[in-house]
């Protein structure tokens, strides 16, 4: 894998962080149920979140704060 495909890879990962992030910070309960599928560790981490929104939120922040971090270090200053 090359350096270009690489920076993208971690773009997209950086892209995906953000915007699932902003989702739970708006609709933490339908966000967190929306993933209520696969192994039963996944299904009651999802359940506790959605029954506690406001940790549910600081968890949905977090998450945006890392996807902007590494967004904001993959990107140059000036081109």
């Amino acid at each position: 894998m090359d350096n270009l495909t690489a920076r993208r890879l971690i773009q997209l990962g950086a892209l995906f962080l953000i915007g699932d992030g902003m989702m739970g910070l708006l609709k933490p309960r339908w966000h967190s149920l929306l993933w209520h599928c696969g192994p039963q560790v996944m299904q009651a981490a999802t359940e506790e979140l959605a029954e506690h929104p406001n940790t549910a939120r600081a968890i949905y922040f977090l998450e945006t704060a890392i996807g902007v971090a590494i967004a904001a270090q993959q990107t140059p200053e000036v081109e």
